[in-house]
């Protein structure tokens, strides 16, 4: 349950998918340096790995400023030469691969509200985001949301190289002064979406699936359905259909079946503009009220308040 997950581990998705392991991904990190295991033999596990595969994150590209995300080699990263042989093959097919890689290259700002868990467990995180790349901005709210109602909610700002972050049902905060690379906070909340690891069920596998061109939200897409593998995961194995935007490589919409009528993992894209600007009255964060606190306090708050049981709520089953 999303109760036992905590908010701020570093998930590799590729390494987890690639091992039929069932995961919850990125979209809860909150920190890079910041890595955790969370095992219960009756739910589902949440697993680390130590190296990420298609992310190397080491000197030389932590600081390539060949692309907007500076942990992204310079060439996209295969690990065997029979991989890249194998993509040659299906070039139409990599391409959108690789511009789900490379969205941040293609995305200036973003705004938009979106849902990402699993429906038949009834867990289910929503997300609102306004992220200003250019200017190195967000400003983001992340929710746990259990049969309808929200558990609790955490606010996030970037603005002017500080970034603050606060539960406001606790009426607590933390600030900090961002010195060097902005990257973590800019995809806080947003990166599922704007930068998202997702493309691993696509890569490699190309016969597996087929895509056709359409629109939604105004822009054009690739509208992507196949049947997964179990080589690519046990859990997700099965039908399967992908939304991505086709000039930026932004995920629009995820619906995985497995071996089930329903989607098992889920994430719907309910509204969002790309590269329309955003108004700066959108980044701010009202903490008047909320009490500060270090960071390392306010994180055992945040890990807190997923791994402790949650009575009650806010019912937004009538939203």
């Amino acid at each position: 349950m999303i109760k036992q997950v905590l908010p701020i581990i570093l998930v590799t998705l590729l390494a987890l998918v690639l091992l039929g392991i069932k995961i919850y991904p990125s979209v809860v990190n909150k920190s890079a340096s910041e890595k955790n295991v969370v095992v219960n033999n009756n739910e589902r596990p949440v697993e680390v790995s130590e190296a990420e595969k298609f992310v190397k994150i080491n000197e030389s590209v932590r600081f390539n400023k060949t692309h907007r995300d500076p942990l992204k080699e310079e060439q996209f990263p295969f690990q065997m030469k029979t991989e890249e042989e194998f993509a040659k093959k299906y070039p139409d097919q990599f391409h959108i691969v690789e511009k789900m890689f490379y969205s941040w290259d293609y995305i200036q700002n973003a705004q938009g509200e979106f849902e990402f868990g699993y429906p038949l467990d009834g867990e289910m995180m929503h997300f609102q985001f306004h992220v200003d790349f250019d200017k190195k901005k967000n400003r983001s709210q992340y929710q746990i949301i259990n049969d309808g109602k929200v558990i609790e909610t955490e606010n996030v700002l970037l603005k002017d190289g500080i970034a603050i972050s606060q539960i406001p049902e606790k009426n607590i905060f933390t600030k900090e002064v961002i010195t060097d690379n902005e990257r973590h906070y800019l995809g806080v909340y947003n990166q599922e979406v704007t930068n998202s690891e997702w493309f691993v069920l696509i890569y490699n596998n190309y016969p597996d699936w087929h895509y056709k061109e359409g629109e939604q939200f105004g822009m054009p897409v690739y509208l992507i359905e196949g049947e997964l593998t179990k080589k690519t995961s046990e859990f997700l194995a099965g039908p399967f259909s992908m939304t991505v935007s086709k000039e930026t490589g932004a995920l629009l919409g995820l619906k995985c079946y497995g071996q089930q009528n329903e989607p098992v993992l889920s994430l719907t894209v309910k509204n969002i503009e790309i590269n329309k600007g955003i108004p700066d009255d959108k980044f701010y964060l009202d903490v008047t009220g909320s009490k500060e606190l270090s960071k390392k306090d306010y994180g055992l708050h945040l890990a807190g308040m997923i791994a402790e049981e949650k009575p009650g709520g806010v019912d937004t089953s009538n939203d």
